[in-house]
This record gives C-alpha cells, sequence and structure tokens, in this order.
C-alpha cells in the first residue's frame, strides 16, 4: 500500500465516521419533534402540537397528571369541532394564529419551540391580558359582549376537560357518587347533621 492509498482510505474514514454522527444527530433532531399519538378532528396537526402544550402549561404534571396525561387536548379538540359555531370556530383559530405570531415576535420561536419556563413567563402575560369572561348564571351568559377572548375559553376548555375526567373526579377531587348507597345509622363524627 503506497502513500497515496493510505491517504484515500483515511480521508473515506474520516468521512464516514462523520456522515454517520451527522446521520445521527439528523435521526435525534427529528425525534424531538413533537409528533401526536391521536388525530385531531378539527384542529390541523401543527395546531394540536400548540394546543396540547399550552394546556400542559396551564396544568403541568406535578403529584397529578397534567393535562396531555388525560387526554385534554383531544377534548379541546372534540368540544371546538363539535360545540362551537362555524364563526366561533374561525374566532378560536385566529386567536391561536394571533399568539403564535405574538411568541414569535417576543421570543423568537414557535410557542412549541419555547422551554417550559418561557412559555409560562409568556402565557402568565396573555392570561394578565385577557379580558375577563362576562358574567354568567348557570352557564348562561348574562350580557355578552362578543365573543370571549381566545386565552379564555382556551383555558376554561382546559379547566372543563381537566376537572370532568374520570382520573382527577375519583382519585383528586372528593368523589361522592350521586345518589350513593342508603345509610340509616350513621354516627356523626364532628360533621353537620342534615335534616328535612
Amino acid at each position: 500500500m503506497n502513500r497515496r492509498e493510505a491517504l484515500k482510505n483515511s480521508a473515506l474514514f474520516v468521512g464516514y465516521a462523520v456522515s454517520a454522527t451527522a446521520l445521527t444527530e439528523t435521526f435525534v433532531a427529528c425525534s424531538k419533534t413533537a409528533h401526536l399519538s391521536w388525530k385531531p378532528v378539527f384542529l390541523s396537526e401543527n395546531q394540536a402540537n400548540t394546543i396540547a402544550e399550552i394546556t400542559e402549561t396551564i396544568l403541568p404534571k406535578t403529584t397529578t397528571p397534567g393535562a396531555k396525561e388525560l387526554g385534554v387536548p383531544q377534548f379541546v379538540d372534540k368540544m371546538l369541532h363539535d360545540l362551537l359555531s362555524k364563526e366561533d370556530q374561525a374566532n378560536f383559530l385566529t386567536g391561536l394564529e394571533a399568539l403564535e405570531n405574538r411568541c414569535e415576535k417576543e421570543t423568537g420561536k414557535a410557542f412549541v419551540d419555547c422551554t417550559p419556563a418561557q412559555r409560562e413567563v409568556f402565557l402568565l402575560k396573555i392570561d394578565q391580558e385577557a379580558p375577563p369572561l362576562p358574567p354568567s348564571l348557570w352557564g348562561i351568559t348574562l350580557k355578552p359582549s362578543g365573543p370571549p377572548a381566545f386565552f379564555r375559553r382556551l383555558k376554561s376548555l382546559t379547566l372543563l376537560g381537566y376537572y370532568t375526567s374520570e382520573q382527577i373526579g375519583k382519585n383528586v377531587l372528593a368523589y361522592d357518587p350521586v345518589p350513593g348507597t342508603y345509610v340509616p345509622c350513621m354516627p356523626l363524627n364532628g360533621q353537620n347533621a342534615w335534616n328535612e
């Protein structure tokens, strides 16, 4: 083997090593992007990813399950599809697009690419600026003043989906099935006595 062959083989070996490393990094980078494990019925996949990260930022996993673990993004997507009018759906999508544009303008990144701390700071600012929901009585809005703010609607859907989930209802909240069982002679251990 002469010197020229040795240099050529060395260059090929280095090229293969660099290519393998670059390819591995490409595959790792591709696996870091969030992929949905469910198919949205109303939102696009990118919109659903954004909604999933927003709901998880509102209700992250701690000692209790997070929003994504309980399927809150799927709940929001289904509610948007089934319950909103075409006009409200269009308003929601416009609000989501405005949130994404503002996030890119303020942080230089899409919402899903931000760190959890950046997401929290950004959503806290949005939450403070959003007007409150109009007063309602038993779910009926008393003085409708146009469509609710995007973030208020998304936050209310997130909380509704989270707190009405079976797992939270049974394991986190006080679960008292109605009508329950009849206990004719129940000892009172300091609780209020109820009479008819």
